[in-house]
Formats: C-alpha cells, sequence, structure tokens
C-alpha cells in the first residue's frame, strides 16, 4: 500500500501513553546505542507492541496484568543489557573511604 507524503502507519490513529513510553525508550536505546543488536530490536519490538496492545485494552476496560508484566520483563531485559552506572554521592563516597568531607 502506497502512503501519501507527510504520512505514516500511525496517521489518524489515537498512540496511548504506555505506548508513547515505549516508544521514548526505543528512541533512547537507538540514540544511546546506535550498533544493531537483533535482540535488543526484537525486544524493542515487543516493547512498542505490548505498549500498544495495553493501552487498547486499558481504553476497553480490559485486564492488562499479563501485558504489563511481559512489558516490565521486556524492560529488565533491556537494563539488564545495558547496565546503567551508578555514580556515588561525593560525601558518600569520602564517608566509605575515611576521608573527611567538604561539609566537616
Amino acid at each position: 500500500m502506497m502512503m501519501l507524503e507527510g504520512f505514516d502507519e500511525d496517521t489518524g490513529r489515537d498512540i496511548g501513553r504506555q505506548e508513547k513510553a515505549a516508544r521514548r525508550i526505543v528512541d533512547y536505546l537507538g540514540a544511546s546505542h546506535p550498533e544493531y543488536d537483533p535482540v535488543l530490536d526484537g525486544l524493542c519490538q515487543s516493547l512498542l507492541s505490548l505498549g500498544e496492545n495495553i493501552d487498547r485494552q486499558n481504553s476497553r476496560g480490559r485486564e492488562i496484568s499479563r501485558n504489563m508484566a511481559q512489558y516490565i520483563d521486556a524492560l529488565w531485559k533491556i537494563r539488564d543489557m545495558f547496565p546503567t552506572e551508578q555514580m556515588a554521592d561525593e560525601d558518600v563516597e569520602a564517608a566509605w573511604s575515611g576521608e573527611p568531607s567538604d561539609a566537616d
């Protein structure tokens, strides 16, 4: 099917909050990790599909816990693939090392 210029498969479709959140996550991951990873690609596609399904079911008053559990599971799997580096607060780090902090 040929699309008119300026239109895509989402034109005219209501995009809910969960799908919008999933799109932001996928966009962030694409910008942060531009190298192709088929597992990440699959997880991101699942996240987008689940977000759309959650919004659709939620709008119809249907139960969403199973899809939400899968959505959260996908998020944890992505986090495991790209763990965030934890930055220690300087005062906490100083206390652990026995150094005096700036507050002293």
